[in-house]
């Protein structure tokens, strides 16, 4: 196998795990301990990676994980995060739903009611919803694969056209910022801008995202009615964020 193509799968395997081990990579590439550690250091000269002991990590901020990878990240915690929200929902509202994983578990609750109105500028959100009994409303613009969503001038001045009484947002992490986070500028843009056209606004994010963050940030935690997030959420980082804004464990 030709060394970059082993690199890329070395990342790949990296974007879709999280952490990678040097044993078994070797004996997946039929290759030494010291060629994988070789292939582990460019890529963390490449800014790429962390290099931990018999393996590395993803850097934070390096790489946007597809919304395909993503969605398989602690898929219970995010099912349960979703039915708190669904709680928090009165009959007949309007919703707007972002883009995200654990919005798209919310979604699909909501598939299985009727009576509401629900905004969306994310395509996961838009199939899970297309045959429910709610009136359905996809904001247009350009798309973006990574996140399976629009964005653009064209999305926004849609948003601005509504406004509802409450919006549901994901987010990439919060470790050491004030506020919820997205590893993409053009989704932060749609983000503000759903915010200012919503009575209420909920987080919701699984206890991993208490160790992440990315490079943009959405907003300040007091522009947010609540974090929904899961009860093994760090317990120090969780007491901070409620200096801020309300936090409500599953």
């Amino acid at each position: 196998m030709l060394l970059e193509k082993r690199r890329q799968l070395i990342l790949d395997e990296l974007k879709s795990n999280g952490i990678i081990y040097v044993s078994k990579l070797s004996k997946q590439f039929s290759v030494s301990y010291e060629t994988i550690r070789k292939d582990l250091s460019y890529l963390e000269k490449k800014g790429l990676l962390i290099k931990s002991h018999g393996g590395a990590i993803l850097k934070q901020n390096a790489i946007e994980l597809s919304y395909n990878t993503r969605e398989k990240e602690n898929a219970s915690d995010k099912k349960r995060i979703a039915q708190k929200a669904l709680e928090l929902i009165p009959d007949n509202s309007s919703v707007i739903i972002g883009t995200g994983s654990t919005t798209v578990e919310l979604a699909y609750l909501l598939a299985q009611k009727s009576g509401y109105k629900i905004f969306t500028d994310s395509l996961p959100v838009t199939n899970a919803l297309v045959n429910s009994d709610n009136q359905l409303f996809f904001f247009g613009g350009e798309f973006r694969p990574k996140s399976s969503s629009v964005f653009g001038g064209w999305t926004i001045s849609q948003i601005k056209q509504v406004f509802v009484d409450m919006c549901f947002l994901g987010s990439d992490g919060f470790l050491n910022i004030d506020g919820p986070s997205s590893p993409s500028s053009s989704d932060v843009f749609i983000d503000q801008e759903i915010l200012k056209q919503s009575d209420k606004a909920y987080i919701l994010a699984d206890s991993s995202k208490f160790e992440r963050k990315s490079l943009y940030k959405i907003c300040n935690w007091s522009n947010i009615t609540a974090l929904i997030t899961n009860s093994d959420a760090n317990q120090s980082k969780r007491l901070d964020i409620e200096k801020q804004t309300k936090v409500i464990m599953t």
